[in-house]
């Protein structure tokens, strides 16, 4: 309850916009023992400081019992202030916004509660207004204006590298599928809404391009390093590296490196393409991108950066997959060679995001007289970074060119979503 006991206390309601807020008051008047209820039902419909209960009679106390202030517009949002004004002192009894439907209630015990359209109590500590803003291509971020935001937060992915093509060459001569493409790095920040103007470019990084397929005889093509994801100038989510093209020679095929939290990933060669900064040269954690392998490994996985992409030793053992990311995306896996025998390599598996652990993500171009193109990189989501792309299959028919290896990302380019409260 709330007492009223001079001819100049009042209850006041601040509403911040024009939009309908109801307000009903129930209390009892004591007027030196003789006790009259009586109550308020009061409409708002405009920005302005309203008398909702107003001041008792001479020697009278009103014994305020409860109250409900109902934002009743579908569309606007309301910041409501409740106060206690004696002619001469105010104070602050309940401050807050109030979504459309959303009500805030004065118990008989003194507590205001507030409650959602539903009917349900807010428990939470904070009840105002969210806005999210995802985007999936390049376009422009809007400070909210319906409310003043306080806090930003965002999430951005960088996009997965492409995977290299595979080799062309039917000789008994050792020919590579290509390198895995590296996985995109994830970043998150928090800030103050203050630091930023009223609107900020976001650039979506594109898919790292597929390696193209070399032609009869020839090695493959490398594959693209994925591009870098930006909120303005204050924040980048970069891109991982791209897959070494096949060899037509008994030469390790690097994967490419997983994007970091500093740096984006390096492109395969005859070893692993560098992790981004900053790098780690095994299992990467924090904001570390892994670099790329150019054997079976089982340690290019990552935490926060991009999971590093598969490659092949000189001599290729096939089935060597992708970087796992628990955060980032996951590196492409190697596609399938021959051996100087020649004997077909199987392909490798790409890895996946939210694991920590090589491989069960999609496979690479497989090896043969029609090799197959790499799969191209998870796509990219609220849950988990681009991937990269997988490597190409070689070909052991003179006359057919290897296979172009799958677009770093394809689908899953980098990605971005914004918070503001």
């Amino acid at each position: 309850m709330i007492l009223l006991t001079s001819t100049s206390d009042v209850i006041e309601v601040i509403t911040g916009s024009a939009g309908t807020v109801t307000v009903h008051a129930s209390y009892v008047d004591n007027a030196s023992g003789t006790f009259t209820p009586g109550r308020t039902n009061t409409s708002i419909v405009t920005a302005a400081t309203t008398t909702v209960v107003p001041a008792p009679g001479a020697s009278v106390q009103r014994n305020l019992r409860t109250m409900v202030i109902a934002n009743t517009s579908t569309t606007v949002t309301n910041v409501i202030d409740i106060r206690h004004n004696n002619g001469t002192t105010i104070s602050e009894l309940w401050n807050g916004t109030l979504l459309p439907g959303e009500s805030v209630g004065l118990t008989q015990e003194g507590e205001f509660r507030a409650y959602s359209s539903g009917g349900i109590q807010k428990t939470g500590t904070f009840v105002g207004p969210v806005d999210v803003q995802v985007f999936t291509s390049t376009g422009t971020w809007t400070k909210p204006t319906s409310f003043t935001p306080r806090v930003i937060s965002l999430e951005m992915y960088g996009a997965g590298g492409g995977g290299g093509a595979g080799a062309s060459l039917a000789t008994a001569v050792v020919a590579k599928g290509g390198g895995g493409g590296g996985g995109g790095s994830y970043i998150n920040h928090t800030f103050s809404a203050s630091d930023v103007g009223a609107t900020v470019t976001v650039t979506i990084g594109s898919s790292g391009a597929a390696g193209s397929p070399g032609a009869a005889g020839a090695a493959g093509g490398d594959g693209g390093i994925g591009g870098n994801t930006t909120f303005g100038s204050f924040f980048t989510a970069y891109g991982g590296g791209g897959g070494r093209g096949g060899a037509i020679s008994a030469a390790a095929t690097g994967g490419g490196g997983g994007g970091g939290s500093a740096g984006a990933g390096g492109t395969g060669s005859t070893s692993g393409g560098t992790g981004g900064l900053p790098t780690a040269a095994t299992n990467a954690i924090g904001g570390q991108g892994v670099t790329g392998s150019a054997a079976v490994s089982t340690t290019n996985n990552a935490e926060d950066g991009g999971g590093g992409g598969a490659g092949e030793a000189a001599t290729p053992a096939g089935t060597s997959n992708g970087g796992g990311s628990i955060n980032g995306g996951g590196g492409g896996g190697s596609g399938g060679g021959h051996t100087a025998t020649p004997a077909v390599t199987a392909p490798g598996a790409g890895g996946r995001t939210k694991v920590y652990t090589s491989g069960g993500g999609a496979a690479a171009g497989t090896s043969g007289p029609a090799p197959t193109a790499g799969t191209d990189g998870a796509a990219c989501s609220s849950i988990g970074g681009g991937g990269g792309g997988g490597g190409g299959g070689s070909t052991v028919q003179a006359a057919t060119a290897g296979r172009a290896g799958g677009a770093g990302g394809l689908g899953g380019t980098g990605w971005c979503i914004v918070y503001s409260w």
